[in-house]
């Protein structure tokens, strides 16, 4: 693990020095191969790049879609990013980019990641159209009973802006899905 960490950030610095030489196709590469394994530092460059066009063709909505994933994973630049690119891409378009982060945060939490729980209930908040609170909630009801940081007072949070009628079905729901998940 130490040594998967320590090449990593010699993958990160890397890309680094490929876009001080401008050798954005370079820095493309590694970024992206960095991104797709959750390293949101790595997804927030990424989404700069593609936002700009360099090392690869502008793509507006692969850029949102890895700006969004940095902001789930705490990078705080990427929400500023993310609203830039909002705001040039049309609605209709921008659905796509949620399901992409959707379907990679549903991904990773059936290969067992926790961090990804707590990151699917945010995306729920903050990145829909009109955040759903019952998802939210299921979510961080999961990410509180495996223990991760913020998530009691997350799920609490949540919950008051969830009907309370529904409250014992979404209860339920959490845990026939925490029933079904594996975490490594």
């Amino acid at each position: 693990l130490v040594a998967q960490t320590e090449n990593g950030n010699a993958i990160f610095l890397e890309a680094v020095n490929a876009v001080k030489d401008k050798d954005y196709v370079r820095a493309v590469d590694l970024f992206s191969s960095q991104a797709e394994d959750n390293q949101h530092d790595a997804q927030y460059n990424l989404a700069v790049l593609l936002k700009a066009g360099k090392g690869a063709p502008q793509d507006f909505l692969k850029a949102l879609s890895w700006a969004w994933a940095a902001h789930l994973g705490g990078i705080e630049a990427a929400e500023d990013l993310s609203d830039e690119l909002h705001d040039i891409i049309p609605e209709k378009s921008i659905e796509a980019a949620r399901e992409v982060v959707a379907n990679r945060l549903r991904s990773r939490i059936d290969n067992g990641e926790k961090l990804a729980v707590m990151q699917f209930a945010q995306y729920h908040v903050e990145l829909l159209e009109e955040a759903d609170y019952e998802r939210a909630y299921i979510w961080y009801s999961i990410a509180a009973a495996i223990g991760l940081e913020g998530a009691f007072e997350a799920r609490d949070k949540t919950r008051s802006s969830v009907d309370e009628e529904r409250i014992v079905e979404l209860q339920v729901e959490a845990g026939t899905i925490f029933e079904t998940l594996v975490f490594k």
